[in-house]
C-alpha cells in the first residue's frame, strides 16, 4: 500500500497556518482520532496554549511534531477551526468556547465515506469543489482556500471576526444546505453538517486513515492545492 515521505509531510503541515491563523495567546486544540479493530473510537484531545510557549513559531512547531507523532501512529488528525477563547481551560472545545468565526468550511466528499475515496470520487470532488467556487466568485466572494482533505476536498473562505451567534449558525447551515440542493451529484456531495463553530477539520500534511485501503481506494496526505 502506500508510503509517505516524513519530510514532505513536515513540509506541507506547515501550510496549516495558511488556513489556520494563530497569535501570541492562541489556543489551538489538536483532535486525534483512531477506530479500532472493534469499530470503537480512541480519541486524544490537547490544547496547545500561547501562554506555554515563548513564541508564535514555538507553538506552531510543537503542534506539527505532535500531530505527525500522533498520525504515523495510525491517528486521524484534525484541529478546531475557529478561534478558541483564551480563558477556555477545559477539555475538548465546544460551540460556545469559540471566540469568533474567521472561517467557513464547504467540504465535498464522497457519498460513501467508509473507506477511502477512488480517484473517481476524488476528480469529482475537485471539480465540484471548482464549480462550487466559481459560482460564489461570480456572486462577490473571494478566492477560497482550496485544500485535497485526502478523500474529498475541503474550501476555505476567511470571514471577518464573524459574531459566534445562533443566528450565524443557521445562516450557514441554510447556506450549506441551499448549496448541497443546487450542487449535489450522484457521485460526491457537499457536507451540510460543518456549520458548527467549533468544527474540527483535517490538518494538511497528515495522513487520512479512513477505513481500510485496497485497490484503487488508498490512503492520502491532505495537502494545499
Amino acid at each position: 500500500m502506500c508510503t509517505f515521505n516524513t519530510n514532505t509531510q513536515a513540509e506541507e503541515i506547515k501550510k496549516l497556518w495558511q488556513i489556520k491563523a494563530t497569535g501570541s495567546s492562541s489556543i489551538i486544540e489538536l483532535r486525534a482520532i483512531k477506530k479500532h479493530v472493534d469499530k470503537k473510537s480512541e480519541i486524544i484531545t490537547k490544547p496547545f496554549k500561547g501562554k506555554d510557549f515563548n513564541s508564535r513559531d514555538d507553538l506552531q512547531l510543537a503542534f506539527e511534531q505532535e500531530a505527525l507523532r500522533l498520525n504515523a501512529r495510525g491517528y486521524n488528525i484534525y484541529v478546531v477551526m475557529n478561534p478558541i477563547n483564551e480563558s477556555f481551560e477545559g477539555g475538548s472545545a465546544g460551540d460556545k468556547d469559540i471566540q469568533f468565526r474567521d472561517l467557513l468550511l464547504i467540504d465535498i466528499d464522497r457519498h460513501d465515506t467508509k473507506n477511502p475515496a477512488n480517484d473517481i470520487e476524488l476528480e469529482a470532488a475537485e471539480a465540484l469543489a471548482d464549480k462550487v467556487a466559481n459560482y460564489l466568485k461570480d456572486g462577490g466572494w473571494n478566492e477560497p482556500i482550496k485544500v485535497m482533505s485526502g478523500n474529498g476536498y475541503h474550501l476555505y473562505y476567511i470571514l471577518d471576526h464573524v459574531a459566534n451567534t445562533d443566528d450565524i449558525r443557521d445562516a450557514i447551515k441554510d447556506f450549506l444546505k441551499d448549496l448541497a440542493a443546487a450542487f449535489d451529484n450522484n457521485v460526491v456531495k457537499i457536507d451540510t453538517g460543518v456549520f458548527n463553530a467549533s468544527r474540527i477539520t483535517k490538518v494538511v500534511g497528515t495522513i487520512a486513515y479512513k477505513g481500510e485501503e485496497s485497490a484503487g481506494r488508498l490512503y492520502r496526505m491532505a495537502r494545499c492545492v
